[in-house]
Parts: structure tokens; sequence; C-alpha cells
């Protein structure tokens, strides 16, 4: 008992005296932010993020409010809501990284979305951006409206309402067109069925463990595959599993049409340093195609015909110039003319700012040489995020931030991340909101 006793004194002990030490003398100890955070990030994060139900963002916006630009978050880690510092952080020949501890455990190393070196995210950027170019985008226009055709006939043909959102299916068909060169045809399906997005959202339900516990996401992926499973299993490593042997047939299928990512992705010849991918790797990095293209554009979708129902000045311009564009309710919708039309480009935009499909925290390391951030140099170590959710609302940059206001696009910031880790399916989001809501408006003017 006097044992135990001893134990449990000094592991006291220990843990006040580094809480101590991270809120008095630790190099981020004169800014302010949450003391709990400054000491145990980990329950910190459990409690806004599990207990509170993913609120974590909105309670860090809630401190910049009172606190001011910067607010500690973490033993070392700041967050970031000021648009200039955003732009230095982030401009071309950045030396800030990513977190490895984080996108290790979001995504599969060696992918466009998990190389740590800007230098292999760069080349293989290089490989991918033909396949998601505006030329290649204008390829794929036929392909996207005819999906669109078919979407908007199944809604008109349903009277029963499905618990799946036809839209997280309508962008799957798209995406896994484009990255494997086959249609799931999720949207001809009964009830929208799509197990890839089930499998993802998943995934996302728990994702919130990866980063409050890293130590212990980190113990589990060193550990055994049966054994991570019981002791603290990891969501992404399920999802992947779930698809690995599946994605590995379609891949192989001599039979299925031929995909332009792949192709390039094996062509050792698109780029100086690239270097052709093996299965493992291939099927690795058509995951997280997968996963960056779907539900980024199906949920900034969803919310332009959410914004679209509940602003009637919004409906009413909108089809006003639609209509005038494409008078008979049948006529087929033109990517060009539609490109035109200014109002509802504007809208377009407006949704991109206001959906933030990454709305989350984007950390960055700062590099070895440290930075200057305002009066004080920062360490190199330390961690600083930045959010789009945030940036997007600044109110520097826009005059109602919070309010659905088309008049804003002109001065649009920020819709994933920029710079060396720009996102590459943009145009394509682009086109199939353009498409998708112009076609969706039109056939159901009258509901």
């Amino acid at each position: 008992m006097s044992l135990f006793v001893t134990f449990s004194a000094s592991c006291a002990v220990v843990w006040l005296a580094r809480a101590v030490l991270r809120l008095y003398f630790h190099p981020l100890s004169t800014y302010p932010g949450s003391r709990i955070a400054a000491i145990a990030p980990s329950w910190y994060e459990w409690y806004w993020n599990y207990y509170h139900n993913g609120e974590l963002i909105f309670e860090i916006e809630r401190q910049h409010s009172a606190l001011g630009p910067v607010v500690r978050i973490g033993v070392n880690e700041l967050h970031i809501n000021d648009p200039e510092i955003f732009l230095e952080m982030t401009k071309a020949g950045s030396k800030f990284t990513k977190v490895s501890k984080l996108y290790s455990v979001i995504s599969f190393p060696g992918t466009s979305i998990g190389f740590i070196d800007p230098t292999g995210h760069c080349i293989r950027r290089q490989v991918l951006t033909p396949a998601f170019s505006p030329a290649r985008v204008r390829e794929l226009a036929p392909m996207i409206q005819n999906k669109v055709n078919t979407l908007v006939q199944r809604i008109q043909t349903t009277n029963a309402a499905h618990p799946k959102t036809p839209l997280d299916a309508f962008t799957f068909d798209l995406i896994s067109t484009i990255v494997l060169g086959q249609d799931f045809k999720c949207v001809g399906h009964p009830l929208y069925k799509n197990e890839f997005v089930e499998q993802l959202h998943k995934a996302f339900d728990m994702g919130w463990t990866w980063t409050a516990f890293p130590n212990l996401t980190r113990l589990s992926m060193m550990l055994p595959d049966w054994l991570s499973k019981t002791v603290f299993p990891i969501p992404i490593l399920f999802f992947k599993e779930a698809y690995q042997n599946r994605l590995h047939e379609w891949t192989q299928d001599p039979g299925m049409m031929r995909s332009v990512v792949i192709d390039m992705l094996m062509d050792p010849n698109l780029s100086k340093d690239h270097s052709v991918l093996t299965p493992q790797q291939l099927n690795d990095e058509v995951i997280m195609l997968l996963t960056a293209g779907n539900d980024t554009t199906s949920n900034s979708m969803i919310l332009g015909i959410y914004q679209i129902c509940r602003n009637p000045a919004v409906y009413e311009r909108l089809q006003k110039e639609l209509l005038a564009q494409f008078p008979h309710k049948y006529a087929e919708i033109d990517l060009e003319d539609c490109k035109r039309l200014p109002y509802l480009n504007a809208f377009i935009r407006e949704v991109l700012r206001f959906s933030s499909p990454i709305p989350g925290r984007l950390p960055r390391i700062v590099p070895s040489e440290g930075f200057r951030l305002y009066d004080k140099l920062l360490p190199s170590g330390i961690v600083l995020h930045t959010s789009a959710y945030m940036l997007n609302r600044h109110s520097e940059v826009w005059a109602n931030p919070h309010v659905f206001d088309y008049l804003m696009f002109a001065n649009l910031f920020c819709r994933f991340d920029v710079a060396i880790y720009d996102t590459l399916d943009v145009d394509i989001q682009w086109i199939d909101l353009i498409l998708s809501c112009s076609k969706l408006r039109i056939d159901f003017r009258d509901i």
C-alpha cells in the first residue's frame, strides 16, 4: 500500500511540475489561451470534440474574438487567425512543413496528401495536375452533364425520402470515373448506396482520436494489425483494409476503362524525379484521391442548394439569370454559357467561401530558422495552426463574414489550403457546382 501511495504521490508531483513548466516557463507561456490546453491538450481536445461533439473549432473562434489573432491551443501549438500571417506561411518557397504526427494518421505516407516534404508533394502534384487541369475538366464536362441529368431524373421519379443524400452518390460517381476510370453508378442505386462513403464517414466519426491521443495512435500503428484493432483501433486503417482488395481488383481488371490518373502515376517520364508507384502505393494514392474528391464537393453542393432554398433573393436572382440563358426546361446546360453568367459564378464563389470544405485546423511546423510572429521570434518546432473556416469569415476581409452574400465573391480569400499544398480538384468542384446547380434550379423551377 505504501508503495502505491509513494508512486501516486510521485506521479502527482511530476504532473504538477510539468504543468508549472508549461504554464510559466515555456516559450509560449506569454500567449493567451486556455490553461487546460497548455497543460493537457489531449484531454482538452477530447472535451470539445467528443463531449461537445466537434465544437473545438468554434471554441477557438470564440477565444480569438476575446483574446486576439493568436491563441495558445497546446503545449507547443498556437492558432493564428490573421490573413497576412497565413499568406506568409503558405507563400511559394515557404519552409513551413506539415506535422507528421497528424498526417501519418489522417493519410498514408507517400501520397499527395500525406507527403510531409514540400519537394515530394510538388513532384506528385506535377504528375497529377494534368489530370485535373482546366483543359481536362472541359473534356469531362459531357460526362458530368450526363451524370447531372441522371441525378435529376432520379429525384423527379423518387417519391419517398431516403436517408442517404443523392449528392454523396453523385460526387462519388464522378470522382471514381476520373480516378479509377469506373462509374460506380451509385446515383442509380435505389438507396443511393455508396459503400466507400459509408466507410469514410465511419472513419471521420472517430477522427478526433487521432489528434487527441497522438501517442496512443503512434503506438497502435507500431503493433501488429490484429493487436492494434483490439487495443486502439485506428479508423483510417479499417478504411484502408475494407477497400484495399477491391481497389486492387479494379486497377488490375484489363476490361476496365483506362484511368488517366492511374496511367500518370505509373508513367516514369511525367516528372524528372517521379518514381513509378508500387501496387501498395498506388492503392494508397487512389484511396486518398477518392476521399479528397468526394465529401468536399458534395458538402459544398448541399450548402449551395440550402442557401438557394432559404434565401428568396438568391433564389429569384439566380433563377431569373438561368431562365434568361436557358428558357426551355429541358435545354442542355452548356458549361461555357454558364461561365459567362455573372450571378451564377458569384453564387458559386460564395458557396466555396461559406462552405469551407476543410473547416478544421491546418497545422504547419516553424522551420529551423524560426519565424517572426509580430514582435516575437518563435523557435523551430513550434506548430502554427490556421483554419479556412475562420479565414473565410475574417472581419478584416469580409464586411458581413457570417452572412451568405454573393457580393463578397470578388475578394475570395481561400477555398481549402493554398500555395505549396494547394488542392488539385478545385476546377472539377467548380464545374460540378456550376452544372448541377444550374440544372437543378431549372428543372425544379416550380418547386
